[in-house]
């Protein structure tokens, strides 16, 4: 079994590239010091979950990491030294291959082999151990997450499961041992040319008498050329007793090895990269400390079924200027965008607000889909199957005065996004067109526009296009505007 903190079921959300013009990126490394975790959770963020079980299951369990004192800090320890496990393992069985021999006899190669078996007997009694920790460490918290609640219940049941039980006695015969201190029955399987196949054990005990189970295969002692005087002369005739022993316990020991490998590694599996996950919860709280220091509300969405078609979302606020410190300044703005209406446009001047707000609403989708909780009073969002956006590229990027080059450019690019858009997706256009005419501008993004229906895709367009606005009067769209008013600057009114 697998363990996941980030999804219940399988779940494959296409990888969506909106962060950077929703400027997501840039405020998550001003949230999160930490590169590789800012890293990972801008990896999770880009790929929103459109199964709603999964949504739920991240929520409950941030809500435990939240509201539960010390349950974060003690997982995260546990997991960390969990998927540190692997890399000790790997590089104690590097330094038993590097104290290998380039010239090996039989008798080395043997003590090579249980060399290794030893390595490969210490991990599974560890790995039980960190069983046993993770599911009494949960069992010591007030959990209620689905996932948190089938991990400690699988936990503890692992320590009453007779196959790791079996694991771990098998290991534990190896761990501390050498070869001369058991007496072993190996039984050989030969082809019909009575050729060696297979060697397995199938029997072992504890020697008991002076000396060891090869030192009593021959009475007579070695010769100073490593064999016996009685396996020399049968060496002359073309047989070797004691190294074909050797040989075949070498062989059966080996598949020991492998097979205790194997069963490790597929028992080890169970919670490796867990601490990989954690980091994404860790950038969670950090995101939402900030906005609790900073007065920020925070709300966990009621994620709606993509077929309702709807955003909503009371006391919106933008997450860069939270990020860069100015949460408590941010101006809130509200939004009702139902199944009813096609998309919805606003129109102001520069500097009013239509970016933020336009950024705002993108944001709160992504994180809403990533099971977290959005800046907001309180928010209702369908599930996406899409993200998309383009945002109008900077003068400085076109030849001056080439309008009709920056216009072609334009175009393509949205003939690009239309082309990759699929029913129940989010269109984000942020002054699209707006070194054109206003007249070419304005129809061009009216036939665009008025198409999205027939593709079943919510838009969001912030404008200088006023005059797209009578165009779409007749359309099932919302007409908003930023706010003249001194005292209700970057307010947008429907």
């Amino acid at each position: 079994m697998k363990f996941s903190l980030l999804q219940k079921t399988e779940d494959h959300p296409a990888v969506c590239e909106v962060l950077y013009d929703l400027s997501v990126d840039r405020a998550v490394y001003n949230l999160v010091s930490d590169k590789r975790r800012a890293d990972y959770f801008i990896s999770v963020l880009s790929k929103p979950l459109t199964e709603r079980e999964n949504i739920i299951f991240r929520q409950q369990i941030y809500l435990d990491f939240k509201n539960i004192p010390g349950l974060f800090d003690s997982l995260q320890l546990l997991f960390t030294r969990y998927d540190k496990i692997k890399s000790d393992w790997q590089e104690m069985k590097l330094g038993n291959s590097a104290g290998r021999g380039s010239e090996i006899n039989p008798e080395a190669l043997l003590d090579y082999t249980f060399s290794s078996l030893k390595v490969t007997a210490i991990f599974p009694s560890t790995i039980a151990s960190f069983f046993t920790s993770i599911g009494q460490t949960l069992k010591s918290y007030p959990i209620r997450s689905e996932g948190l609640v089938s991990m400690r219940d699988w936990c503890l049941g692992m320590a009453d499961n007779a196959a790791l039980d079996e694991i771990v006695e098998i290991s534990q015969l190896f761990r501390y041992q050498t070869p001369d201190c058991f007496d072993f029955t190996v039984a050989a399987k030969l082809d019909g040319a009575l050729r060696l196949c297979s060697c397995d054990i199938s029997g072992i005990s504890e020697h008991k008498q002076e000396g060891g189970a090869f030192s009593k295969l021959f009475s007579k002692k070695k010769q100073d050329d490593g064999f016996s005087s009685v396996g020399t002369e049968l060496s002359e005739a073309g047989e070797d007793p004691y190294s074909d022993s050797i040989f075949m316990l070498n062989e059966a020991l080996c598949r020991i090895d492998s097979a205790l490998t194997q069963v490790t590694n597929d028992v080890y599996e169970a919670f490796f990269g867990m601490s990989n996950e954690m980091m994404f919860y860790e950038a969670a709280l950090f995101y939402a400390k900030t906005a609790e220091d900073s007065g920020v509300p925070l709300t966990l969405p009621s994620l709606l079924p993509a077929e309702e078609d709807r955003i909503a979302a009371a006391g919106l606020r933008e997450l860069m200027l939270l990020s860069n410190g100015a949460g408590s300044e941010t101006v809130p703005n509200d939004l009702s965008l139902g199944k009813e209406f096609s998309g919805l446009l606003v129109k102001g001047l520069t500097d009013s607000g239509k970016t933020v707000y336009l950024r705002a609403v993108g944001s709160a989708q992504l994180f809403a889909q990533a099971g977290l909780p959005v800046l907001a009073e309180h928010a209702e969002m369908s599930i996406r199957y899409g993200f998309f956006s383009h945002f109008s590229s900077a003068e400085e990027e076109f030849l001056s005065g080439d309008a009709a080059g920056r216009f072609d450019q334009e175009a393509k690019e949205l003939a690009k996004i239309i082309g990759q858009l699929q029913p129940y997706s989010l269109l984000l256009l942020n002054e699209t067109f707006q070194t054109t005419s206003y007249r070419e501008g304005t129809e061009s993004m009216y036939n665009i526009l008025r198409f999205m229906p027939k593709l079943r895709t919510k838009y969001i367009f912030v404008t200088h296009l006023t005059r797209l606005f009578g165009y779409m009067e007749k359309e099932n769209v919302i007409l908003a505007q930023t706010s003249d008013a001194p005292d209700m600057k970057y307010k947008i009114i429907v």
